[in-house]
């Protein structure tokens, strides 16, 4: 049963942007689920509506914030699209183009997505490759290990991690038996003269995820002894 803590915290999530999809996706809630308790919970629904509308609210602000810096990078769009929306003077005048067609000829109604939905379509993107990625890294009963705090790799977190845990995948393979996360710095150690598969430190340097980023300094320092 789903507590009132992942209520509260799927509600700060979607504060944040107003992107119900990413924010389902980040504390673990079925989007689903999400609009069950806005059907079932009057009182949900209330919290849940104007943490959608705040967090469209932020989204924009963010993007004022980028169309500000664009402006004072000399950016030549920004400053053209500022300066028709909020000067009198360089605005462009709106010109009739009204033209009469026969019923026949109306072109089909293109439906026109929000910026949600294509924050959606966004997320939606991600998981699938998410999924798709984990398929080839799982393929043969291949396993993914935990990260180095012991805690497991999300599906989202997966390309960050893919350097780490094909080389985790490949001395287990090597070995023949299962081998902990933290086991790769001695792994480094007993492989470092050998030539059948040295490890390749640059493989953990994922530049999308902070903590893979940061291997090389623990495998340098997890055999050194502590200082006074």
């Amino acid at each position: 049963m789903i507590s009132g803590k992942t209520k509260k915290e799927l509600l700060d999530e979607i504060l944040k942007f107003g992107n119900v999809y990413l924010s389902c996706l980040k504390i673990g809630v079925d989007r689903a689920t999400y609009y069950r308790w806005k059907k079932t919970d009057d009182e949900f629904k209330g919290k849940a509506c104007e943490a959608e509308r705040m967090g469209r609210e932020n989204i924009c602000d963010v993007a004022s914030h980028a169309l500000m810096q664009n402006v004072k990078n000399r950016d030549q769009r920004a400053i053209e699209y500022v300066l028709n929306h909020n000067s009198e003077k360089y605005k462009q005048k709106q010109a009739s183009q009204v033209v009469i067609v026969h019923k026949k000829e109306l072109p089909p109604i293109v439906e026109q997505k929000t910026l949600e939905d294509l924050l959606d379509d966004y997320g939606e993107d991600l998981h699938q490759k998410a999924l798709k990625l984990k398929e080839k890294l799982t393929m043969f009963g291949e396993k993914i290990p935990d990260k180095l705090d012991g805690s497991p790799i999300e599906d989202h977190e997966l390309s960050g991690y893919e350097g780490y845990i094909r080389d985790w995948q490949r001395h287990r393979r090597v070995n023949k038996e299962s081998i902990d996360a933290t086991d790769i710095a001695s792994l480094r150690l007993e492989n470092s003269t050998s030539s059948e598969m040295p490890l390749r430190e640059e493989t953990y340097l994922d530049r999308s995820n902070t903590e893979a980023a940061t291997l090389n300094n623990m495998l340098d320092t997890k055999h050194e002894p502590p200082t006074n």
